[in-house]
């Protein structure tokens, strides 16, 4: 592995951490990973500033900059990333996979300098990385998802800019294709967190890059359905524009 790439799976690491020792008492899922994570700091001969931003569709790139007393290299480096198990995630960079740990909003990593052929330091360092809060206008927009991955109970959700909105549920009672929605008032709570109040309901969201999740009660829009609020999982969804043919 060259120098440009051993860098550029240090600063992988970085972003990525996935620290032994870390306790996570719930597992994560795969699409939790997707967002924004940066991290600055010292590890003994050297300084970094690094941002690790990770697309829903498992790419990902990292840029920054890592310097020591005598040289300083910026990063931009292309990588990929998979969802492992439990609570961890694996990075590649150009066939070197790094394994990243995450503990709410904190990846955690070791790194070897020494191993990674980066500086001759054979030293650990347990770096971590934050995720970078999402803007509030974020939320606005179209969302489109399925209740349980019940095809046949469609949510489709509209965040306009002014804080207010609607969920409307499609669903299907005797063969009959019925719509129950709401008027919701949205707010940005912090980090990748909103809420949204419908009727006298609380629902709680998450945003993971173009993957959005919900935490609605399905008896509040389908009749007979459970009382216990479920995490609806919804993307980014535009509308087609229609198409209109030119004059002649």
């Amino acid at each position: 592995m060259n120098a440009k790439l051993l860098v550029g799976v240090f600063l992988t690491l970085i972003l990525c951490l996935s620290a032994a020792g870390c306790i996570t008492t719930t597992n994560t899922a795969p699409y939790e990973l997707a967002g924004t994570w940066v991290s600055s700091g010292n590890v003994i001969i050297a300084s970094y500033d690094l941002t690790l931003v990770c697309n829903s569709d498992g790419t990902a790139n990292l840029t920054g900059l890592i310097s020591s007393a005598n040289s300083s290299r910026a990063l931009n480096e292309n990588l990929t990333w998979e969802y492992d198990q439990d609570n961890t995630y694996l990075l590649t960079d150009a066939g070197t996979s790094v394994k990243a740990s995450m503990n709410g909003d904190t990846l955690s990593l070791t790194v070897n300098l020494q191993k990674m052929g980066i500086w001759n330091l054979d030293q650990d360092f347990d770096l971590t990385m934050d995720r970078l809060a999402t803007s509030p206008e974020a939320l606005v927009g179209l969302w489109n998802g399925t209740i349980e991955g019940n095809v046949s109970n469609e949510v489709m959700m509209d965040f306009l800019g002014d804080g207010t909105g609607s969920i409307s549920v499609i669903y299907y009672q005797g063969g009959i294709e019925m719509e129950a929605k709401k008027d919701i008032t949205w707010e940005y709570v912090s980090a990748n967190e909103y809420q949204a109040t419908y009727d006298s309901n609380i629902a709680s969201l998450k945003l993971f890059d173009d993957t959005l999740i919900i935490d609605i009660i399905p008896s509040t829009f389908i009749p007979g359905t459970s009382d216990t609020p479920i995490s609806v999982l919804t993307k980014s969804f535009i509308l087609p524009i229609p198409y209109i043919e030119s004059p002649l």
